[in-house]
């Protein structure tokens, strides 16, 4: 990290933790409640919290307000999985509105990419591509490893490309945000490193170091204010 430049803590990071708190079957069919995939002896939601977890803490050692979607230590009860993502969204849109600082949005997802290629790809709001696509290159410029993509050399994708079409979470949260697939289950060397809670480390700080360096960059200038900035002084 560079600390040249001291960072406060009015910036703020949302960290969203997907997979674990939806009442919903995985569509997949993997147990009662979408966790994601299945992986060896995990599921996907046992590698987001401990990425998640690993990456409150670097960014909270940072100086950073750091405020989860979600309290992995104090889950909440499941519920199905729209009404789950939309008190996700609500927590954040609060916390905008009461604060209405210096914002990002990150949620921490891991996937099953089949096209086997390894590494971390980020996703954008397709409606709104201006304001998150400097969050997606400087997260993508300290990633672990970037994936292979054939429309994207650092894999930096809309959210059009999923399998959705669009993502509610980047959609609908006052804040500039990405999502992260930040390995690949149906890749074989992916597969192995995902629980390892060395990679863990090594992800998570690759995250943290990304969002620092955006934070780095000149709000207006370099990068685009945060929304509620942009509401809050007409900008």
């Amino acid at each position: 990290m560079d600390g040249s430049k001291e960072i406060p803590k009015t910036k703020t990071v949302y960290v969203d933790i997907g997979h674990c708190t939806s009442g919903e079957k995985n569509p997949l069919g993997v147990g009662g409640s979408d966790r994601g995939f299945q992986g060896p002896g995990y599921t996907e939601c046992d590698i987001n919290q401990g990425v998640g977890r690993k990456l409150m803490k670097e960014l909270d050692n940072m100086g950073f307000y750091v405020v989860p979607t979600w309290n992995p230590d104090k889950p909440p009860a499941p519920v199905p999985k729209a009404d789950d993502l939309q008190r996700r969204i609500d927590t954040v849109n609060r916390d905008v509105a009461k604060y209405g600082d210096d914002s990002i949005y990150i949620s921490v997802h891991h996937d099953s990419d089949k096209t086997g290629r390894g590494g971390q790809c980020v996703y954008f709001d397709a409606t709104r591509p201006n304001d998150a696509r400097k969050l997606a290159e400087t997260i993508q410029g300290s990633a672990w490893q970037t994936r292979e993509h054939d429309k994207s050399p650092l894999c930096i994708l809309p959210d059009t490309a999923t399998g959705k079409g669009y993502l509610d979470g980047l959609r609908k949260t006052n804040s500039i945000g990405i999502l992260v697939e930040g390995a690949n289950v149906l890749n074989s060397r992916d597969r192995a490193l995902m629980p390892m809670s060395e990679f863990q480390d090594k992800e998570a700080k690759a995250l943290a170091q990304g969002i620092w360096n955006y934070f780095k960059l000149k709000p207006g200038a370099e990068r685009p204010y945060s929304p509620a900035i942009r509401q809050r002084f007409g900008l």
